[in-house]
């Protein structure tokens, strides 16, 4: 009787409880789990965006870099070609400065024959080595003349200061008469076209008699 007044109870208090909702118990339990999985999918897809996102950064930096070198490696090419173009641009000048260096230089030695001729035929003294004198000298200038046009001059030397660059010297004379290393006399006209010597002058050079420096004053000795 005990048991059965039990149930009866049991049952009563259900029926005031009134129906179970959907969801409670075993069912309700797995929506909860299912609902807490979708959650957590979401939460891991929105970790794994980030990384995805910093490998493009990665990529994007990589190449940002590369661009930078060959940009560089661009404007050093271009300098090199510049340079390079400056150079054959001077180089060529240069070629065409002294395109005439080969002939002018054939033309000196005819200049040092017509010279010695004119000087020879200067010591004759007649009137018909006279007449000849003056056509040689006509020659001598109009050759002179072109020599100047194509940039070429004779080197200075009779009281000049001895220049191995410019002067070679064939004989030391020693005197008092001049100052050490002074041209004395010319034997072969040297040359300079701009800037390039052709040849140097042939000369003498003075040498102090008694090897005493030149413009040296004798001092008398100091008690």
């Amino acid at each position: 009787m005990k048991e059965s007044d039990e149930h009866k109870k049991a049952q009563a208090e259900a029926a005031e409880a009134g129906p179970v909702p959907a969801g409670n118990g075993a069912g309700g339990n797995g929506s909860q789990a299912g609902a807490a999985g979708a959650e957590g999918a979401a939460e891991a897809g929105a970790q794994a965006a980030p990384s995805e996102v910093d490998l493009l950064r990665g990529e994007l930096e990589q190449m940002q870099i590369q661009l930078a070198e060959r940009y560089d490696a661009y404007l050093r090419l271009q300098a090199e070609f510049e340079n390079f173009k400056k150079r054959m641009h001077k180089e060529q000048a240069e070629q065409l400065r002294y395109a005439q260096l080969p002939l002018l230089k054939e033309l000196t030695q005819a200049m040092d024959n017509l010279e010695r001729a004119l000087a020879h035929i200067g010591s004759q003294g007649s009137q018909e080595a006279k007449g000849f004198a003056a056509g040689i000298e006509l020659v001598v200038k109009n050759l002179g003349d072109t020599f100047e046009r194509f940039g070429m001059q004779r080197l200075k030397t009779a009281g000049a200061a001895f220049d191995p660059t410019r002067h070679e010297a064939v004989s030391v004379v020693e005197t008092n008469q001049a100052p050490d290393n002074q041209v004395l006399q010319e034997f072969q006209a040297g040359y300079v076209l701009h800037e390039r010597v052709v040849r140097p002058a042939m000369v003498s050079v003075s040498k102090r008699a008694g090897g005493a420096p030149a413009g040296a004053d004798a001092e008398s000795p100091k008690g």
